[in-house]
């Protein structure tokens, strides 16, 4: 509440002219989000040296607040030059346009006029630095003895004389800086500033390519067309000697900038040689045209600042970059780690319980309807699917009515997406065949496990009650769209959240109907699905889906060494030892699918080498029930995972 005194017009001016330190820290912090800096700020009475003080500290949004207020009345000179610490060089460079052209310009063209010569007069005669710094960055150049200040123009002749540095370096970023007159005058200004006893100013206008003219453009032009170069660009005596000669390492650096050929390999000899690691380490920060012999030289550098910079590059090869994960260097070690594909832990990003660990079966999505669906999927037996078939037989025709209702109303929502994505996994676990020509766009997807239906044995007819579950929940109003591993953010299918109609209510009861009738409750439970050690089970696959690269390429490569016949044999073992007592039939194809799932997390690609899949669902069936398997048969199936580092 103390902040409130500064808001107050009457308040004493000696109270106004000293806030505390905790009044200012709290206005330039929390207050600049709750609007207590900008009633500050509306406050007439408050004092220029307050204001000058507070923008000179201000940072982020209380930076932003400061800014906006000074240049919303930029007749308020005074204010405005106060202001200038909080007031950014292309803020600065739109009010002036805006009085040149814009709104306050067709308004009143000449109090638009007055104002823009009083701010530019401001600004180039202030005694503050900054305010200087800002009119040589944003404001548009001239060339000439005077300033034109009711034109909005200054002059970039009468900029250059003056003694600070950081003006110089202003005025060489000045983007008019490039279209100046190739006349005496403006060669003069452009030799001045690339020639300045300053390296910051040299180097500043390198790196703004103050040294490359129009002339010079048109005559490459020319001569790549194969036409006569009308203007020798040489002859303007604007280009320097070459940049490496300089004595400023940063300035050599800018000639690495600007981009050295790669067959010039005498300069980039001179760029290895160099006695200044920031010109090396620059040859692997701008190193798109870096050669080879160069990169070499770098990864082998005696300063492990340049080995870094070669491990952190983009460019770098990457045979390089691996060479360096063994550096003595911990950083060099590190930065290259970073970079190397085989080494980046993973991101676990489907939806995950609070324990943080994959959900199983994977379903991505934390819809509790979905979640009691999949246990019943994995734990369907062939006298359920039976008894699907024939509770799904009852109502056919209205059925598929409300199905092709429900495939329209889906569309092609990440909803359809999510479906179809599913359809190709359930039409692998439950043998469902799905014409191959149906394939072709999103609605067809969707239809496709249900062409010939009318046809189909109980078995189908069984899985497809099923199908028709999802589809019937997948449209109901409310549902959370799935978390899919490759997408960044969960969203609703429906934001409304109006009644259902009576026809959608329908649709739902039909379709799900059989599911719920023959299949509900649920006998299991997310730790139980896969029988007594499915939090083992979680446990290990989400350990290998946050496993770096390295340690995956081992996984694969001891699953590809292992002979083929070997491993089919110990694979059927196990696929019966995961259908349990209860006879789950089809419990280890869905594990195959988590299996996949976990892959693709843990190699980020999708789709990913089948047979790192079939490693991960190898080594969690033996979790689950390696004592019902053979001791040759639990050696086979665990020794990728073992060759990784997994323990089981």
């Amino acid at each position: 509440m103390a902040a409130e005194v500064w808001t107050n017009p009457s308040a004493p001016a000696s109270v106004l002219r000293d806030p505390p330190a905790g009044v200012v820290e709290f206005l330039l912090g929390d207050g600049a989000w709750q609007g207590r800096l900008s009633a500050v700020l509306r406050n007439s009475a408050l004092p220029m040296s307050v204001l000058a003080m507070l923008a000179a500290r201000a940072k982020g949004q209380s930076r932003a607040v400061i800014s906006r207020h000074a240049l919303g009345a930029v007749t308020d000179v005074p204010r405005l030059i106060a202001a200038a610490p909080a007031i950014t060089a292309a803020e600065l460079g739109k009010a002036v346009e805006g009085l040149r052209y814009g709104w306050e310009h067709r308004q009143d063209p000449g109090a638009a006029q007055a104002t823009l010569a009083k701010m530019l007069r401001a600004f180039t005669t202030s005694s503050n630095i900054r305010c200087r710094t800002l009119a040589a960055e944003a404001l548009p150049l001239i060339v000439g003895p005077r300033h034109r200040y009711t034109q909005g123009e200054v002059s970039a002749t009468k900029l250059i004389a003056d003694p600070e540095v950081a003006v110089l370096v202003a005025l060489a970023r000045n983007r008019h800086m490039r279209v100046l007159p190739e006349s005496q005058e403006g060669l003069a200004v452009r030799r001045a500033l690339l020639g300045h006893s300053e390296p910051r100013v040299r180097a500043a206008a390198r790196r703004a390519g103050l040294h490359v003219l129009d002339s010079h453009i048109f005559a490459a032009l020319s001569a790549a067309d194969g036409r006569p170069v009308p203007v020798d660009p040489a002859a303007s005596g604007v280009e320097l000697a070459d940049p490496l000669d300089d004595p400023a390492p940063s300035v050599r650096v800018t000639a690495i900038a600007g981009g050295i050929p790669e067959q010039d390999g005498a300069r980039w000899a001179r760029v290895l040689a160099d006695p200044s690691s920031q010109v090396r380490k620059a040859a692997a920060t701008h190193g798109y045209f870096t050669p080879s012999f160069v990169w070499a030289g770098l990864a082998e550098d005696t300063d492990p600042g340049v080995r870094a910079a070669v491990a952190h590059s983009r460019w770098a090869p990457a045979e390089l970059q691996r060479r360096l994960l063994s550096d003595a260097d911990p950083k060099v070690a590190t930065a290259a780690e970073a970079r190397d594909p085989l080494s980046l832990p993973v991101r676990v990003r489907p939806g995950l319980p609070s324990d943080g660990e994959i959900m199983l079966p994977v379903s991505f999505t934390h819809d509790q309807q979905l979640r009691r669906l999949d246990l019943t999927a994995v734990t369907l037996t062939l006298t359920q699917q039976h008894e699907l078939a024939i509770a799904a037989r009852a109502d056919t025709r209205a059925r598929a009515e409300a199905r092709a209702r429900v495939i329209a109303r889906l569309g092609t929502s990440r909803a359809a997406d999510w479906v179809a994505h599913r359809w190709e996994r359930w039409c692998d676990v439950f043998a469902v065949p799905a014409p191959a020509h149906s394939m072709i766009g999103l609605e067809r997807r969707l239809a496709a496990p249900f062409v010939g239906v009318a046809t189909a044995d109980d078995r189908v007819i069984g899985a497809l009650a099923l199908f028709d579950a999802v589809l019937g929940l997948a449209a109901a109003p409310g549902f959370a769209m799935p978390d899919h591993w490759f997408e960044h953010r969960s969203d609703v299918l429906h934001t409304s959240a109006k009644e259902q109609n009576e026809q959608e209510a329908a649709d739902l009861v039909l379709l799900t109907g059989p599911w719920e009738q023959v299949l509900l409750p649920v006998q299991v439970t997310e730790n139980t699905v896969y029988g007594p050690r499915t939090p083992a089970a979680r446990h290990l696959l989400t350990t290998a889906a946050r496993l770096p690269r390295a340690r995956l390429d081992s996984l694969l490569t001891a699953r590809i060494s292992i002979d083929d016949q070997r491993w089919r044999s110990a694979r059927r073992e196990a696929v019966d030892a995961v259908a349990g007592l209860h006879d789950h039939v089809y419990a280890a194809h869905f594990l195959f699918w988590d299996a996949v799932t976990v892959a693709e997390l843990a190699a980020w690609q999708r789709p990913t080498d089948p047979l790192l899949a079939d490693a991960l669902w190898a080594a969690g069936a033996v979790v689950l029930y390696g004592e019902q398997m053979s001791a040759a048969t639990v050696e086979t199936l665990t020794s990728p995972c073992t060759a990784a580092g997994l323990s089981l």
